[in-house]
């Protein structure tokens, strides 16, 4: 009875922690292998193509109003792309229905062949659990990031990680276009609820309420990017015991944010264990 609690226990943090498991992605440089795929129309297409400087890889899932977002989304920049040396396509799972997967192409309007990732090997290869996701890489076939979905500015950010591979943009600007200077561009209220989800998961981790402070931290990552919220996901792990875990979490804060003073109070802290 009491591992069956146990094993309870677990499933549901596993569950808890899906939102935010960012650090099970595969890390940048990996190479992904180029396949020659089944399309939802019956044909065949390849996933990448050397003769592009951005490789774009689109995961999503039908009956997901987040994909039915995403997509919308990165139309818009599939058409203000045109022309650049730029290859897009979709990636459904082999368990989604065809039909279903053309009508939510239809209704979203991407030019993107979409094809099927038979027994979900790419989805494998990349440690990709949640939809929709953007893998992109460059020319080589090598891999540059994954960008989680964000309900503002996704077509922004996947095209500003574009450009950076098309010779457009160089590091300082890709870093505007990741964090604007406040009131300059649309979205500064949602990274105001970001944070009062972060700040709510403080008080939770006080109070030792680990799992709604991981599902607060969850929260604030659909609305932005913040290194705050990966942050608290560390002092939970670090919390539980779990240095290794908290230790990803803390890289991945100071990434976005250099210096975000729990992460950097959270490393020195599991050094010293």
């Amino acid at each position: 009875m009491k591992i069956t609690f146990r094993l309870a226990v677990i499933a549901a943090a596993v569950v808890l922690a899906a939102p935010f498991a960012a650090q099970a992605h595969a890390e940048a440089g990996t190479a992904i292998e180029n396949l020659e795929l089944k399309t939802i129309n019956g044909g065949k297409h390849w996933l990448l193509s050397s003769k592009a400087k951005a490789n774009i890889v689109v995961f999503f899932r039908t009956g997901q109003e987040r994909s039915f977002e995403a997509l919308k989304m990165l139309a818009t920049c599939e058409k203000e792309l045109a022309g650049k040396p730029v290859h897009w396509v979709g990636l459904v799972s082999s368990s989604e229905v065809p039909a279903e997967v053309r009508d939510l192409v239809t209704r979203t309007g991407i030019a993107m062949p979409v094809l099927v990732d038979q027994d979900d090997r790419l989805y494998g290869a990349l440690g990709i659990r949640l939809h929709p996701m953007v893998a992109i890489a460059d020319g080589k076939f090598k891999l540059v990031t994954i960008e989680m979905y964000r309900q503002i500015d996704y077509c922004e950010i996947v095209k500003g990680r574009i450009k950076v591979l098309l010779g457009e943009l160089d590091a300082a600007g890709m870093e505007l276009v990741l964090n604007p200077p406040i009131g300059t561009m649309p979205g500064d209220d949602i990274r105001d609820v970001a944070r009062r989800d972060v700040n709510l998961g403080r008080m939770q981790l006080k109070i030792k309420q680990y799992d709604k402070a991981l599902v607060s931290a969850g929260k604030a990552l659909e609305k932005a990017p913040m290194g705050s919220a990966f942050a608290l996901i560390g002092d939970v792990h670090a919390a539980r015991g779990d240095c290794a875990a908290a230790v990803k979490q803390y890289d991945q804060a100071l990434k976005l944010d250099p210096t975000e003073k729990h992460a950097l109070a959270g490393k020195i802290a599991c050094a010293g264990k």
